[in-house]
């Protein structure tokens, strides 16, 4: 018999990308469940979803009411009530036999309705200290599932750690990744640095990355930075800026090093790709959660933490310094990674399979 699951998941890459992650697998490994997504209106995030080839069913929200003041504050307030009506009208037509929650503002009128309906319905966080919804969620009683072995303020005994859902990728060599990327200059030697600025975007990273790259110990390095321009553009000598890379692979295919912000699921897939990174946390991210991500984080991998607030000289040391360790690494420690994407979701849905 065909089991139904609801993943619902809206607001930036960070929670969208796990519940892609995750519903690809069941499609994959469990042909008897049916899944199907649920999101805000926001165009970013339709256009991840549409990006993953899925067209989700959406609610008329664009934020949270926490993150908005005066007349926009009261009207997301007014959308997120009427958005608990339209979830329950959903969730009615759907008639999924579980409900999956991956956080954030789109997952509180959802909760409401389950909890309403009296349907069953959990939570999965991917950060290290829990947002809003999943804090309300625990003190409902609903299970939660989180991404890291902390998740403030939580108690350990309130939350199961899973890990966060990433996609399976499969490496091609560094000289196909550029030539599949379509940058038209030769493939370089030397180490490459992948840039990433969050799906949010900063030129902070970027303005400090072209302070650096002429600097005489990085004269034989190339720096890539997707998503940063609308085509691919030469900076300089060793400065690649490129459009949004929707084949993620091929940007970690590249990559001997990457500098990450402290979202949980970029974290995740550098982990389990094993490339050693420096983490610099946006400190506009909700409840300072990136800072919390990359504490984590730096726990169990191979990372630098940085402020940001350094000098490019400090910054330029860090990249040193990792890459060091990549000199010295032993080869035996990325297979020790390898697959463990495709066991972060069976053990998720081990875990949610007791509720079907």
């Amino acid at each position: 018999m065909t089991r139904k699951l609801l993943l619902v998941a809206g607001g930036t890459g960070g929670h969208i990308w796990p519940a892609i992650s995750f519903g690809k697998w069941i499609e994959k490994n469990k042909p008897d469940i049916t899944v199907s997504y649920l999101c805000g209106n926001r165009p970013m995030e339709l256009e991840i979803y549409r990006a993953a080839g899925i067209e989700p069913h959406q609610l008329n929200i664009k934020g949270s009411p926490f993150s908005a003041n005066g007349l926009e504050k009261f009207k997301r307030t007014y959308d997120h009530l009427s958005a608990v009506k339209e979830s329950a009208r959903i969730i009615k037509s759907l008639a999924p036999n579980f409900t999956l929650l991956f956080g954030g503002y789109i997952s509180f009128p959802v909760l409401l309705a389950c909890r309403m309906s009296k349907r069953p319905v959990v939570i999965h966080e991917q950060n290290a200290f829990a947002g809003k919804v999943t804090r309300i969620a625990s003190m409902m009683g609903v299970e939660v599932f989180s991404g890291w072995s902390q998740c403030f303020p939580l108690a350990s005994s309130k939350f199961t750690r899973i890990g966060v859902p990433v996609r399976e990728f499969v490496k091609v060599s560094p000289r196909e990744a550029w030539q599949r990327l379509g940058i038209p200059e030769k493939f370089p030697d030397g180490p490459k640095l992948l840039v990433f600025s969050g799906s949010l975007g900063s030129s902070a990273i970027k303005d400090i990355v072209i302070q650096i790259c002429s600097d005489k110990e990085f004269s034989t390095w190339t720096f890539i930075l997707p998503a940063i321009s609308e085509k691919i553009e030469r900076v300089h000598e060793n400065v690649f800026l490129l459009p949004k890379v929707w084949e993620a692979e091929l940007l970690y295919s590249l990559a001997d090093i990457a500098v990450v912000r402290g979202g949980g699921s970029t974290l995740t897939e550098v982990a389990v790709l094993g490339i050693p990174s420096i983490v610099i946390p946006w400190s506009g991210a909700a409840d300072n959660h990136q800072y919390h991500n990359a504490v984590a984080f730096s726990s169990e991998n191979k990372a630098i933490l940085w402020d940001g607030n350094g000098s490019s000289s400090d910054f330029a040391k860090c990249l040193i310094r990792l890459y060091d360790t990549v000199l010295d690494k032993n080869e035996n420690d990325r297979g020790k990674q390898q697959n463990s994407a495709g066991r972060i979701c069976e053990n998720l849905w081990l875990t949610l399979s007791s509720y079907f």
